[in-house]
């Protein structure tokens, strides 16, 4: 691998070194060089974990032994080229190269690679214990891999070229290529039987590659720039995906057999989990800048994105719109606007749960989705409409005022309303939130050493993000003495009543921060916020948070390359909500 990002490099240097030979061979002047060199030698030691003093850096034994930097110039009329590079062992290193020829011809090309050390999860934090003691173990975990070392080695190729027609004069075409590779293994992590009373650990293997591709132009007058890209990426994930080995369950008494096997979606078998999908992405991105008369500019673009999961053929399409007007006409006075309209569709999902044939019991023969059984039947099966699919309005006015030469005061109002396609957010079916947001900011410098800053913000949301019957059963369901004809566990969630949310309806912000610059080499900046937020609109309670935030920092730089930064933050937050814990018993 190191030896094909070599030849890569070599390679562009070569093509860019023919392509400006003749400049390098014509004329009598003199060529200029600038090439610096450096040879090191370092030593790695450490005890235990070295991800904890090192998380990005190369921290084995074996990284021990030489390492160098070089970099240098070169020019000669209308070329220039620069190079730089460093290299301390196969998992670190970086190199750089740019050019330019006579502004027409724009080359910067870079590499780098390095590795992050990933923490390991021991699982000891799930030991739980029910009444028995440390012999009624309720809670369990394997780790297949204790000990291991989890390692990402990540490497990045970019490549931007730049080129200026000179034949048409503001016409810019411009091609952009980035690709990033991360290999190694992280932690993965999965659940069986009910929920989380069985929790396994396994490396998950990472190869990752993405592929980023651009190619646009830009035609600029003396009044008028317009621009189109187009941006394509490939993601692919080439590492093995993990797989358990799942026992066949069988009832807690040991005696009953198969009894309860039309409710079990899995089990005597291996199967694959964390599955990371191939993804696509195409876009096409317009921009247009106006310079208006009456000192007034306009701002306008137009994206189209679109993101496939190649695995399963699902795709999200997007259209943004935005728009933006300035005006400073009136002296001390500027005034702007914004518009912006964001369209996301994603695919809905048809969720075909397995339903297995009981094999003993009062369902023999049928699955649990059958109105004659003994017990309520369930069809699981149901589709998977997206949350994500809306329609996002945004407007904006901002008004910014210099009141006195060091004193300016700034208004701002803006309105946002998010139209979901599916997700309600009241019992009634809304699907829209509603937002009011209003800034006041001063800014001021009282004394040419000291500048201070003081700002209010308020919201005020109709329809916050809300999770409709997310708890709280107002019913109590009695036992039957059998579990078919007694209440089931889909009954029971569909029984929840209460609405649950940690959005607030209203907003108070208060901010503010003080800077004194003692002397030209030492500063001190202190920050104050203050939080109140509320929710109202849940059906049994009130949702509401409440913050301050003080902060000191202290800048000093004895030296004009040396500088220490020391910063103290205190963050006191209370939050009110609601609590609800369902009990079942049998």
């Amino acid at each position: 691998m190191m030896a094909k990002k070599i030849f890569a490099l070599l390679t562009v240097l070569v093509f860019l070194g023919a392509f400006t030979f003749p400049v390098w061979a014509e004329g009598d002047e003199d060529a200029e060089f600038d090439v610096e060199i450096g040879v090191g030698y370092h030593v790695t030691d450490y005890d235990d974990y070295p991800g904890k003093i090192g998380e990005y850096e190369v921290l084995d034994h074996e990284s021990t032994g030489p390492d160098f930097h070089f970099s240098g110039t070169a020019q000669k009329e209308g070329l220039y080229l620069d190079f730089s590079g460093r290299h301390l062992e196969d998992n670190d290193h970086e190199y750089h190269f740019s050019g330019d020829y006579r502004r027409i011809l724009k080359q910067d090309f870079s590499y780098d690679r390095f590795q992050h050390w990933l923490d390991h999860d021991d699982l000891e934090n799930l030991s739980a214990y029910g009444v028995g003691g440390a012999a009624h173990v309720v809670t369990s975990h394997e780790d297949f891999d204790a000990g291991k070392d989890y390692i990402i080695k990540r490497s990045e190729e970019k490549s931007d070229t730049v080129l200026n027609l000179p034949f048409l004069p503001g016409t810019q075409l411009n091609f952009n290529y980035r690709r990033q590779m991360r290999e190694g293994h992280k932690q993965s992590l999965a659940i069986s039987h009910c929920g989380s009373c069985h929790v396994t650990s396994r490396a998950r293997a990472v190869n990752e590659e993405t592929e980023d591709f651009k190619v646009g132009i830009t035609k600029k007058h003396s009044w008028l720039t317009v621009s189109y890209n187009y941006f394509h990426r490939e993601f692919n994930e080439r590492g093995d995906t993990p797989v358990n080995a799942y026992d066949d369950p069988t009832h807690p008494n040991g005696t009953s057999g198969d009894i309860f096997d039309d409710r079990v979606q899995y089990g005597d078998e291996t199967l694959p989990y964390d599955l990371v999908p191939s993804i696509e992405k195409d876009s096409h991105i317009g921009k247009v800048s106006v310079r208006l008369p009456g000192n007034t500019t306009f701002f306008g673009s137009y994206v189209y994105s679109n993101v496939e999961n190649r695995d399963n053929d699902l795709e999200t399409d997007s259209d943004t719109i935005t728009a933006r007007i300035t005006n400073n006409l009136i002296p001390g006075l500027n005034l702007s606007g914004k518009f912006r309209y964001l369209n996301i569709d994603n695919d809905d999902v048809y969720v075909d749960v397995n339903e297995p044939l009981s094999v003993a019991g009062p369902n023999i023969g049928n699955p649990w989705n059958n109105p004659g059984a003994a017990y309520n039947s369930f069809d699981p099966d149901f589709i998977r409409e997206s949350a994500m699919s809306r329609d996002v309005t945004t407007l904006g006015l901002d008004a910014r005022y210099q009141l006195l030469r060091k004193t300016s005061l700034r208004l701002g109002y803006e309105w946002e309303k998010i139209d979901r396609d599916d997700y309600a957010v009241d019992e009634g079916g809304e699907t829209e939130t509603e937002t009011d947001t209003v800034r006041v900011v001063l800014n001021t410098r009282p004394h040419r050493k000291v500048k201070a800053r003081i700002g209010y913000k308020w919201q005020g949301i109709d329809n916050p993000f809300n999770n409709l019957n997310g708890a709280y059963e107002d019913v109590t369901f009695a036992g039957t003495g059998s579990p078919f004809s007694g209440t089931q566990y889909w009954e029971r969630q569909a029984a929840r009543t209460a609405d649950l949310s940690n959005q607030p309806t209203e907003v108070n912000e208060i901010t503010g921060d003080l800077t004194w610059s003692v002397l030209h080499n030492f500063s001190l900046t202190a920050n104050y916020r203050y939080t109140e937020k509320e929710n109202d609109e849940t059906n049994y309670s009130d949702w509401a948070q409440e913050s301050h935030v003080p902060s000191l920092s202290l800048w000093y730089a004895p030296i004009p390359k040396l500088s220490f930064n020391f910063s103290y933050i205190y963050d006191w937050t209370e939050t009110e909500t609601f609590t609800s814990i369902p009990v079942f018993d049998g």
